[in-house]
Parts: structure tokens; sequence; C-alpha cells
């Protein structure tokens, strides 16, 4: 019975631990704090200065200024809300830790674009390619938008 229910349990735990978005793809082994998985729900929301909130709160503390995924969603909340040149700071500080974060890429794009510079989002456009990944397509409709 014990078997059974560590099993479940295991499951679980594997099941809620999948990549939320395409905010979330990195495979570094920082554990995040419970409050991201609220800030993620808070975006998913659209309520961006909330989410602000918290992940600056999460990002005082040193070691989460080098997780790619709350750079990336720090960055995401920051464009939404219109201040693009701390977004991109964010988004580039995310691709410095992992230059293939697919999310990162994905969103440093679209902010190329909402800022008339195209042949930017091209470039990042051209490193989303080699996936194929949904972050692509989602790119590559942004930029013909």
């Amino acid at each position: 019975m014990k078997k059974i229910i560590f099993v479940i349990l295991g499951l679980f735990m594997l099941s809620t631990s999948v990549a939320i978005s395409a905010g979330s793809d990195s495979s570094d082994q920082i554990v995040k704090p419970s409050s991201y998985n609220k800030a993620v729900k808070l975006i998913k929301k659209e309520k961006f200065n909330e989410a602000i909130e918290i992940l600056e709160k999460i990002l005082k503390k040193n070691k989460y200024q080098k997780d790619p995924d709350i750079l990336n969603y720090y960055a995401f909340s920051l464009r939404k809300t219109k201040q693009l040149e701390k977004a991109e700071t964010y988004y580039k500080k995310a691709l410095d830790i992992d230059p293939e974060h697919r999310g990162a890429l994905e969103y440093i794009g679209e902010l190329y674009v909402d800022t008339n510079r195209i042949d930017f989002a091209k470039k990042v456009l051209q490193k989303l390619e080699k996936c194929r990944c949904p972050q692509f397509a989602e790119l590559q409709s942004y930029i013909k938008k």
C-alpha cells in the first residue's frame, strides 16, 4: 500500500512540475519559491502589476537572479505594462543564462516587433526555427501581424 501511495505521489509531483507555458522551459535545478507559481497564475489572468510585485520580491534573493524562467516572466510582465527598456534588459539576462530559452527568445522577438526592430525579431526567429517549437510559430505569426 505504501508503494502505491509513493508511486501516485511521485506521478502527481511529476505532472505538476511540467513547464507551464512558453515562459518556462529552463532545465536548471533552482527550486522556485511557491510565490513563483502565484505570479505565473497572475500573469495568466493578465494581472501583470501584481505579478511584477511578487517577482521583484523573489528577485531580491540573489540565487533567483540566475533563474531564466523567473527573469523571463518578470520581463514579460514588464513588457505587458509598457516598461519596454527594462523588459529588454531582463530578457537579455535570461538569455545570458540560457541562450536557448525558447520563452525568452519568443518574447524578446515580440518586443523587437513592438519597438519596430523587425530585423532583430527575424534573427531571433532564425534561432527558434531549428526547434520548430510553438514559440517559433507564435513569433512568426507576431512578426507577420
